[in-house]
């Protein structure tokens, strides 16, 4: 897997801002590569559940066929939508690594400056809230489904028992109580991975939680050193105005006039 950290232009930025006393910058710039590399892992993960749910599925018997093909389409959903995420995070990878190759580029004419304009105008947080939207929504979709998949199978557990005491009754014996709420083997099978799967979508919504927080800082660290620079200090504004005044020429007598006229 490519993983940013590993990015050379990355690399190069985050030791530019240590070398340039942009240490809270690096700090949170480096924090939010990290957010973004586990995310990718996180869907990376998240995906293959979804396809062992649909592999399950595949092999469940006919006779639940409305089951297992409500269910199949239900994994697809969400295994669609885990697609649609992946594209959003490429979007801010490529993002970031634009911002750092700016940055890297910048360095070299503008110096430190280029480093704050570039965080300044990284651009990602839009799209972050984005795929948290999609995540939260992929939660509801997986809790939900995964509430059917309990009932339905409680039902048909229920079903079959009652069949099986109509038959017992019918040829005299004694009636059986089954635990229904007890998951079948085929249930179990699903429910795992889509468990696993809800379980990854609670940790990838920790992870987008802690990347928003990332560029927040680092966008209020941009902008505080950027308006330091701006601001002249005091003793710049003396510095300042002592040149000007050095800078100005002196005024000479005027030779016309007389010197006791000049004295009064």
């Amino acid at each position: 897997m490519d993983f940013l950290k590993d990015h050379e232009a990355i690399r190069e930025m985050l030791r530019l801002m240590e070398e340039n006393n942009r240490q809270d910058q690096a700090k949170e710039f480096a924090r939010l590569i990290a957010c973004v590399d586990s995310m990718e892992q996180q869907y990376a993960a998240v995906l293959s559940e979804l396809r062992d749910v649909k592999q399950q599925l595949s092999e469940m018997p006919e006779q639940r066929r409305s089951m297992k093909d409500a269910l199949t389409d239900m994994a697809q959903t969400l295994e669609d939508r885990v697609g649609e995420m992946r594209e959003q995070l490429q979007t801010i990878r490529d993002k970031i690594i634009s911002c750092a190759k700016d940055a890297v580029s910048g360095f070299q004419q503008m110096g430190v400056s280029a480093l704050d304009k570039a965080v300044y105008a990284l651009g990602i947080k839009k799209i972050l809230e984005s795929v948290q939207d999609k995540i939260c929504g992929s939660m509801e979709k997986t809790s939900a489904s995964i509430q059917r998949v309990e009932a339905m199978g409680q039902e048909l557990r229920s079903a079959g028992n009652h069949l099986k005491n109509a038959g017992r009754a019918a040829v005299g014996k004694e009636i059986q109580q089954t635990d229904t709420a007890r998951e079948g083997r085929f249930q179990a099978a699903v429910l795992a991975p889509m468990r696993a799967a809800n379980a990854m979508y609670a940790g990838m919504n920790r992870t987008i939680y802690g990347a928003l927080g990332a560029v927040d800082r680092l966008e209020r660290a941009a902008e505080r050193t950027r308006g330091k620079r701006e601001r002249p200090s005091v003793r710049q504004r003396l510095e300042e105005k002592k040149t000007e005044t050095q800078a100005r020429p002196l005024a000479l007598p005027d030779p016309s006039r007389k010197p006791h006229e000049a004295a009064r």
